[in-house]
């Protein structure tokens, strides 16, 4: 075995190369930095997103901004991207431990079809409400008639991703009709758990 001098790495060790980020400055206040163009996503993020099935453009950004925010002083930051669908979709990715690093996808509680609950990281087309910090996520079609799903979640403290689902509506929608309202398909008790 030759010799080393006792500075020498050994030659099959690596030093890890540093993650290629770029610096995210996110608002207070639940206000969203707000992201138009597929060149201004930031790299760690973009990486995430392309490890999903979720296509973006341009002119999706243009219309459906990636919003990446903090919703509420002391979270973690989030960001809520568009994709590419028939309908209007989203995917949502959580920063777990620094914005330098590649975010994780988000999983959300959902209706399940055949009655109960179950989960999904695709609930619809997700929007962020800063005034009511709730993330909404619909859920439409691009035919007539059609039902449409809208959970509704709101930020929390311990819950899953740092959010609860609270309420789940429902509406027909008729192409050829104004839209009929909202109805409440689901909403959350308010739990005693006292013994």
């Amino acid at each position: 075995m030759p010799e080393r001098g006792l500075g020498a790495p050994p030659a099959a060790v690596t030093t890890p190369t540093a993650i290629e980020h770029d610096p995210i400055q996110v608002p207070s206040g639940g206000r969203p930095y707000i992201v138009t163009r597929l060149a201004g996503i930031p790299r760690q993020l973009k990486t995430a997103i392309d490890r999903t099935p979720c296509g973006m453009t341009d002119p999706l950004l243009a219309e459906y901004p990636v919003l990446i925010f903090r919703p509420a002083d002391g979270r973690r930051v989030m960001a809520v991207v568009p994709c590419s669908a028939a309908t209007p979709d989203s995917r949502a990715f959580l920063f777990e431990r620094s914005t330098e690093l590649e975010p994780l996808p988000m999983t959300f509680p959902t209706i399940a079809l055949s009655g109960g609950f179950s989960a999904s990281d695709q609930p619809g087309f997700i929007t962020w409400e800063v005034q009511t910090r709730t993330l909404i996520a619909w859920r439409g079609s691009d035919h007539c008639p059609a039902l449409e799903l809208r959970h509704i979640y709101r930020q929390g403290s311990g819950e899953l991703n740092g959010f609860a689902l609270s309420r789940v509506e429902h509406r027909r929608l008729r192409c050829t009709t104004p839209e009929t309202a909202w109805r409440t398909l689901w909403q959350s008790p308010a739990w005693n758990l006292q013994p």
